[in-house]
């Protein structure tokens, strides 16, 4: 089995404040996992185990982010009943599924993952036609569970593509589908994190500080995204995405 060793205090402290920003802009807009993944990668950490340690550091956030938007009534409990556990099976089934996948493939999928996420944050803010459209079961697992196995294979960008697609295919509410997606994606953090755990691929020194951190950012956004503010966020986010996808190409290349 292949060890990870040697993580700075200086990489840890990174880390911490990567793990709060992400978790604070992750409980708004989604798409925290952009911001963590890139940046452990940047540390050289192998991809395996920063998808592992990354899922271990989100599940605590979307936790928290859970609480929160349950507290303020916010999600819709009927959607997220019936998505949970195919969401969660499918996490588990992607992340089962990555650790026979090449190393340089994942990294490469997980930079193209983040420019994808880069243009659905720019079109999420798009007015979408809104339908009365049943939320029957199949719609409604049609359009997460997919997105489920996706969070599993690769994750980044998991809770932005999970709003886009409750608000374009569910017609929920914009702050709705924003809060619905926090248990969802604890779901499928928490299927990822049975299959790596399991398979001994969570680089603990790092994932327990960043959790912490993920669970106090969550707390301060979830906050500040029930109120609104979510445009400057956004902003914020295509900024540390564009410079962190450049230093990834960069750190492949030479």
């Amino acid at each position: 089995m292949e060890m990870v060793t040697d993580i700075s205090i200086s990489w840890i402290l990174i880390f911490i404040f990567v793990g709060f920003i992400a978790g604070y802009i992750d409980s708004i807009a989604g798409g925290g996992g952009m911001i963590q993944v890139p940046v452990l990668l940047y540390s050289g950490i192998p991809p395996i185990f920063v998808l592992a340690t990354n899922k271990m550091a989100g599940m605590f956030g979307a936790l928290m982010a859970t609480i929160k938007y349950s507290s303020s009534k916010k999600v819709n409990w009927r959607v997220v009943s019936i998505a949970i556990i195919p969401c969660l099976l499918a996490s588990y089934l992607g992340s089962s599924l990555v650790m026979y996948i090449p190393e340089y493939i994942i990294q490469w999928a997980i930079l193209i993952s983040i420019a994808i996420g880069m243009i659905a944050l720019f079109k999420k803010s798009k007015h979408l036609k809104e339908e009365n459209t049943e939320l029957t079961n199949k719609n409604i697992v049609l359009a997460t569970a997919p997105i489920g196995f996706y969070d599993g294979l690769l994750g980044p960008g998991t809770g932005t593509y999970l709003t886009i697609s409750m608000k374009k295919f569910l017609h929920l509410d914009f702050l709705v589908s924003t809060a619905s997606t926090k248990p969802l994606n604890f779901a499928t953090n928490f299927g990822s994190v049975v299959a790596f755990f399991f398979a001994g691929k969570i680089l603990w020194t790092v994932a327990l500080p960043m959790a912490l951190a993920n669970i106090i950012g969550s707390y301060v956004g979830s906050h500040y995204a029930i109120k609104g503010g979510e445009g400057f966020i956004k902003k914020i986010l295509v900024l540390v995405l564009v410079s962190m996808l450049f230093a990834n190409i960069l750190k492949m290349i030479f």
